[in-house]
This record gives C-alpha cells, sequence and structure tokens, in this order.
C-alpha cells in the first residue's frame, strides 16, 4: 500500500510499531475511500452537466473545486487524528524509568482507536493464556496499562479473571 497521507520514507514506515502501522493504514484507507468518493460524484456531475448542454460552463469547474476543498478538509482532519493517535502509541520517557504508560511495556496490543469491548476481548484473551490462576490474578492486578486502557471494564475483568479457575 502507497501511504501518501502523511510524507513518510521507507525507513520511516518500517520503523513504525504494529499499533502505528495499523493506524496509518486505516488513515491511508480512508482517504482512499474519500478520494473514490469525490471521483464518483464528480463523474456524476460531469454527467448531469453533458445531459443539460452546460458542460462548457463553469459549472464543473465550480464544482470540482468544490469537492477538492471539502475532500482536502477531510483530509486535513484525518492527518491531524492520525498524528495525534500515532504520538499516543510512542514512547515519551515522560517518568525516570522510561516508562510512558502508553502500553510500550504490555504483552497485548494497546490501540485506543478499539472500542472498550474489543480492548476487554484482547486483555482477556492474553491473561486467559495463563495457566496459573495465582499468577494470573497477580499480574493483571499489577498491570497499571490495562487500568488505563480498560477504565470501567478493569473492574469487570478482574471479578471475571477470579473466578475462572
Amino acid at each position: 500500500m502507497e501511504f501518501d497521507i502523511i510524507d513518510f520514507s521507507e525507513e520511516e514506515v518500517q520503523a513504525l510499531t504494529t499499533v502505528q502501522l495499523k493506524l496509518l493504514r486505516t488513515a491511508q484507507q480512508k482517504k482512499n475511500e474519500l478520494e473514490h468518493k469525490m471521483q464518483q460524484e464528480l463523474e456524476v456531475y460531469r454527467c448531469l452537466c453533458y445531459t443539460n448542454n452546460v458542460f462548457f460552463s463553469s459549472l464543473y469547474t465550480d464544482k470540482q473545486q468544490e469537492l477538492q476543498q471539502e475532500f482536502d478538509y477531510q483530509v486535513e482532519i484525518l492527518r491531524e487524528q492520525l498524528i495525534f493517535n500515532m504520538s499516543l502509541n510512542e514512547p515519551t520517557h515522560d517518568d525516570e524509568t522510561g516508562d510512558s504508560g502508553m502500553g510500550d511495556d504490555a504483552a497485548y496490543v494497546v490501540d485506543y482507536e478499539l472500542s472498550y469491548l474489543e480492548r476487554y476481548i484482547i486483555v482477556r484473551d492474553y491473561y486467559m493464556s495463563i495457566e496459573d490462576p495465582a499468577e494470573r490474578m497477580a499480574l493483571y492486578g499489577a498491570d497499571e496499562v490495562a487500568k488505563n486502557y480498560l477504565g470501567s471494564y478493569y473492574n469487570t475483568l478482574y471479578n471475571y479473571l477470579a473466578t475462572y479457575d
């Protein structure tokens, strides 16, 4: 896939984490869909101009500029969201330990674009893969990333893991 929503070299793309690459791919797909939709609308408008014998007027170019401006606006929103979301998944080394608290040390994928239910399932599946119930509960109880990542679902998952032997 060609990434043109943000200027990245091949080396920079290869240096991205899995989550950052997923964010980039998703944003690029949304941009491509917006571009396709704009082209379709423009083609329909072109056909209307031909059928109404007004193609050589400025109506078509005006509509083309209008659609391009809207497309550019929507792409800029996607770009800003992408940059923000990618920065959330980048280590910032804010404290003395170098832990950014953003899931870098989590053994599961931390993607804040997922719904809370999807996050719950990912974290649950990870902890259910730990065979020893005592070890599972000790690890989960000490998992600060899960507390932030799951929000109110943290206690629900804690209760689920505590009842599962």
